[in-house]
């Protein structure tokens, strides 16, 4: 009986064991009650998969789980952290994120969300990491059809999938005015119908929604692409931080510091491939 009750305290010793590590691991680092010990990651509105409410009302997403798992590398003195979603406007590292019930204002250092590189002045005031997403817009045709370069869409009757892939085709004004027609449609689905029913030649689509599309068998993607939209973690203009970002998704991707590429698996998991050409390499002392 000594026994027995000796072995039933050394499995209840284990069980509390692996809880208090369960309880120290990085996804529970989001903060119930914000404090200046908490980092502040700001972003401006939901955009999935980037970041969106999910079923359990609970904020998820790319950049949620990749920011669980980097948070402590780029933690500092920081004990914990917070997504607190600003205005379109908000300035990053100067105005305020968040005010608590005592009148004490916090600042955000981050933005996150599905921030496209190289838009308007925002491009201009603020520094970023190393490209962490691509969204490249790309045209898609039947296997079997004679179409196989981009200098073979003149003449051609085109569906389009989407605004980023329509504001690709008006940068490209030479491709699109040699076009015989445009059409605009509203979903993947309905423009693939359409293809392989010889209704149009071509469909100009981004490949967030095509690789997330049914009914592509059949279909090939002509090499090269009309537009790379690149997605980014933003700060302000000339902070150091950016560094530690980019460090920490490396190591995240790299075998050297893993058992295994870490990184791409969350990549797939919510863009259904692998969006990413994320190639920082850190400075060699």
């Amino acid at each position: 009986m000594k026994n027995m009750k000796k072995v039933v305290a050394v499995l209840l010793s284990a069980i509390f064991v692996m809880l208090c590590f369960a309880g120290c691991s990085s996804s529970n680092n989001i903060a119930e009650e914000i404090t200046d010990k908490t980092m502040l990651i700001a972003y401006t509105a939901e955009k999935a998969p980037f970041i969106y409410t999910g079923e359990d009302g609970n904020l998820t997403g790319f950049d949620v789980e990749l920011m669980g798992k980097i948070f402590n590398n780029i933690k500092y003195d920081y004990k914990n952290y917070k997504f607190v979603q600003v205005e379109e406007d908000y300035r990053i590292g100067e105005d305020t994120a968040y005010t608590d019930e005592d009148g004490n204002d916090y600042i955000a250092y981050v933005m996150v969300g599905g921030i496209e590189k190289n838009t308007g002045s925002f491009n201009k005031d603020h520094t970023f990491t190393k490209d962490i997403i691509d969204n490249r817009v790309i045209a898609v045709t039947t296997n079997d059809s004679k179409i196989s370069t981009y200098a073979d869409l003149g003449g051609v009757n085109a569906g389009v999938v989407s605004d980023t892939a329509m504001t690709a085709l008006d940068k490209n004004a030479v491709i699109k005015d040699g076009m015989k027609s445009v059409k605009d449609y509203a979903d993947a689905a309905s423009a693939i119908a359409d293809l392989k029913a010889g209704k149009i030649d071509v469909i100009i689509i981004d490949e967030f929604t095509f690789n997330v599309t049914e009914g592509i068998d059949g279909l090939k993607v002509l090499d090269s692409e009309l537009d790379t939209i690149s997605y980014v973690y933003a700060f302000q203009k000339w902070d150091w931080i950016e560094e530690a970002y980019n460090e920490a998704i490396y190591e995240l991707k790299s075998a050297e510091y893993n058992d295994a590429d870490e990184f791409t698996p969350i990549v797939e998991k919510y863009f259904g491939y692998n969006a990413s050409n994320f190639d920082f390499k850190p400075t060699q002392d």
